[in-house]
Formats: C-alpha cells, structure tokens, sequence
C-alpha cells in the first residue's frame, strides 16, 4: 500500500523549487482535508537548520520536509518510529 506522502512525492530530493511549493501545496489540502497533520520535531538535526515534520492520521506514517536551498536539493524522507524510540541522547 502506498502512503498518502508517497502518493504526493515519491522521490527523497527535490528536483526543482516548483516540485517543493507543489508539495507544500498538497500538504496544506491534505492539512485541511483532515488526513495529516503537522507534529512537533522529536529529534533535530545539526546540519539541518528548518525542518518540519507530517504524520498521516491513517497509517501514522511521519515525513519529514527539509527545503531546498540550492545546490542543495532538500529532502522529503520518512522517519523512522523505532529509531526515535531507541534514541536517548538529545541531538
């Protein structure tokens, strides 16, 4: 079964700015539609200053939305439950 965040970007990185604002877009509808919400950041990254995470209400999937800031292409990857759960140390 493919996850709502597949469905919107199936790809890890962005290829333009225009493939970022249209997931940003499908975001905010799927925000409304009431199928994801916005959660808190459980575990930050040093090197990643703006980062925002989603979680699918249906399936409890969690993305993570990091921009673009050319070169640098972004990323959209799913964060993974038991990784947070196992991690103790604060990053």
């Amino acid at each position: 079964m493919t996850s709502i965040f597949e469905e919107m970007h199936p790809y890890r990185h962005f290829d333009s700015w225009r493939s970022f604002t249209d997931l940003q877009r499908m975001l905010r509808e799927a925000i409304d539609r009431g199928y994801v919400e916005e959660v808190p950041v459980m575990k930050t990254h040093a090197m990643r200053r703006v980062v925002n995470w989603y979680r699918d209400k249906e399936s409890g999937d969690i993305y993570s939305l990091v921009p673009p800031d050319f070169p640098a292409r972004g990323s959209w990857e799913k964060i993974d439950i038991e990784d947070l759960k196992r991690s103790d140390l604060p990053q």
